[in-house]
Parts: structure tokens; C-alpha cells; sequence
């Protein structure tokens, strides 16, 4: 009886164990989501710098660099759930298609434009970055 007994027990502390591991790991997972935000946002000021203080090119550049930090956002596979039933997918779509008309402005020289077309993203990362911060 005492060796059934002690496998019970190993059974137990082993299903304990990976219970509290299940924890860890969904933390690292919403800590690696909330990097990510964290990146876009550091790559999103840098293309504002630079759309005020370079020429076409570097802030295409720069407005490619963080469309593929956005994608990277997407990339995690624990997020945060959205408000009101909103999702990622509609997010992710509606940010990157405004990332394209901003390139387009680009191109065409507008300033004033790619800056209206940037403006709203700022308030897309900040909701994002509030969901996501480590409590």
C-alpha cells in the first residue's frame, strides 16, 4: 500500500507542478505580447521624428520598419482580450491598411497627410499597451 501511496503522492506534486507552471508560462506570454506593444510604440516615435525631420525615403523606411513591428503584435498567441467584441484581425487590418495610404502620401510628398494618417495609431498602441501592461 505505502508504494501506491507514494506514486499518488508524486502524481499529485507532478499535476501541481504543471498547474503552477501553466501560470509562469501565460505570464511570459502576456510579458512577451506587451514587449512587442512596447517596440511598435519606440517604432512609431521614431517615425514621427523622422516624417518631421527627414526626407521621403528614410520615413518610408521608417513606416516600414514599424508596419513590421506591428505585424510582430499580432504574432503572439495569448492576447489580451479587446473590448466590445472587437478584434485583433479588425485592428491589425484597419492599422495596416492606414499604414499604406500613409506610404502613399509619402511618396506624394505630403507631410500634413502622412501625419493625420499616423495620428490615430498613437491611440490603437496606448489602448493595446494599457491591456497588456503587467499588473
Amino acid at each position: 500500500m505505502s508504494v501506491i501511496r507514494a506514486i499518488g503522492y508524486r502524481l499529485m506534486l507532478a499535476a501541481l507542478f504543471v498547474y503552477a507552471l501553466s501560470f509562469s508560462v501565460r505570464g511570459d506570454e502576456i510579458g512577451e505580447f506587451h514587449a512587442a506593444v512596447e517596440r511598435a510604440t519606440a517604432q512609431y516615435h521614431l517615425v514621427m521624428q523622422t516624417l518631421e525631420t527627414s526626407g521621403q525615403a528614410e520615413t518610408a523606411a521608417a513606416v516600414h520598419r514599424f508596419r513590421e513591428a506591428w505585424q510582430a503584435i499580432f504574432a503572439s498567441k495569448d492576447r489580451p482580450p479587446l473590448p466590445d467584441g472587437e478584434q485583433y484581425s479588425t485592428m491589425m487590418m484597419l492599422v495596416d491598411t492606414r499604414l499604406v495610404g500613409v506610404l502613399l502620401v509619402i511618396d506624394l510628398g505630403n507631410r500634413d497627410a502622412a501625419r493625420e494618417g499616423l495620428a490615430p495609431i498613437q491611440d490603437a498602441l496606448a489602448e493595446l499597451s494599457s491591456r497588456s501592461a503587467p499588473k
